[in-house]
């Protein structure tokens, strides 16, 4: 038998109610990390620009990019914290044996994100003196890649059973690395595409803000409209690699109405993301509504995606003898309605909070001499 034995606990929710909640948490969450991944590769152009005849415009944008990084790390993480929860419901069997044989990188998961947490407030404090970021920025940067590079090796080794005993014989100690998947280059710069393409949309939503002036807006529109289009040209592209790289039984697996409309979705969402990016590109005037339009279509292509890959993780253990669906359930649902109205009512206040921002006097924002 590949797999442990099941957990004798019943899962406590239906299992498709825990599957959209994971799906949704995890959309978001990559919509975040991917916010994160294009505002730190835009903060380290804006600082070495900066030392060049631009400087005051490009240090301004990278202040303004610079002084949400830690707030946006804040929703990357939080966002983060619930698919894992519900994988390791789901998936338990298969997630928590792989994390064990990699269980130094695991735990280092932690250290790592402290790590690049406070090279983030380090850029935004140095940001706001106008000195050079760019190194903080690198090094944040290489840790979260580190981080992403881990969570990919996990969740691609749980779906490699026929390795795990092997992998245990060589050293209990977790101290190796998973061994290598074809589909880890093209995923890796799939996200990297969505950096540019989430990131640069982010960067020009924040070129129209009050508080922002007009020099520096224009440097944030310019370069943002120019990594989305470079982001939404590259997620069609990866994202086709990444699908492509998958074994044939995996592939006939997919052929399914909710796998091929989710593809549609995906590449649907990503073309409107691209083309809503090329008219922010050549247009004079702020775009607030293609930036909209552009970041719903990159949301839609994001959720297209992760249903796919659920789909494959799905596929793939089913193959292996590891059937998600067929586990026993015991519903408490004082617990799951609970769950749902503090979960609506979060994004009220979400949204409250929003609105007070919004009407809130704006404070300029510029280096401080």
């Amino acid at each position: 038998m590949l797999f442990p034995h099941a957990d004798p606990i019943p899962i406590p929710a239906p299992i498709w109610l825990m599957k959209v909640l994971s799906l949704l948490t995890l959309a978001l969450h990559f919509f975040a990390v991917q916010i994160l991944i294009g505002s730190l590769i835009a903060a380290i152009y804006f600082s070495f620009k900066g030392k060049g005849s631009q400087g005051n415009a490009a240090q301004g944008a990278a202040m303004v990019v610079s002084r949400r990084l830690p707030i946006v790390m804040t929703y990357v993480i939080n966002l983060g914290v619930p698919p894992l929860l519900f994988a390791q419901v789901l998936y338990g069997r298969a997630l928590y044996t792989s994390s064990v044989l990699i269980a130094v990188q695991w735990i280092g998961v932690v250290f790592l994100v402290m790590g690049c947490y406070w090279l983030l407030y380090r850029m935004s404090d140095l940001s706001m003196k106008g000195r050079p970021i760019h190194w903080h920025g690198i090094g944040a940067l290489l840790l979260a890649a580190f981080v992403g590079h881990i969570y990919s090796a996990n969740m691609t080794l749980m779906l490699r059973p026929e390795v795990w005993q092997q992998m245990y014989a060589n050293t209990a100690t977790g101290l190796q690395q998973a061994p290598h998947d074809p589909t880890a280059d093209p995923r890796l710069l799939y996200v990297l595409m969505g950096g540019f393409l989430v990131g640069g949309l982010w960067l020009v939503l924040h070129s129209k803000v009050k508080s922002v002036s007009e020099e520096v807006g224009a440097v944030l529109k310019s370069t943002g409209a120019l990594m989305a289009i470079i982001g939404g040209g590259g997620e069609l592209l990866t994202g086709y690699m990444a699908y492509s790289a998958q074994p044939a039984n995996v592939l006939a697996g997919l052929h399914t109405p909710l796998y091929q409309i989710s593809s549609a979705v995906w590449g649907v969402g990503f073309l409107l993301a691209l083309l809503a990016s090329v008219l922010l590109f050549v247009q004079k005037s702020s775009g607030v509504l293609m930036t909209i339009v552009g970041s719903l279509g990159a949301f839609l292509g994001i959720a297209g995606s992760v249903i796919v890959r659920d789909g494959i993780r799905d596929v793939t253990l089913l193959g292996k003898g590891f059937n998600v669906w067929d586990r026993h359930e015991a519903s408490n649902w004082f617990v799951i309605i609970l769950f749902v109205l503090l979960f609506v009512a979060g994004l009220v206040a979400i949204g409250w909070l929003l609105s007070v921002m919004k009407s809130a006097k704006p404070i300029p924002e510029q280096v401080n001499s």
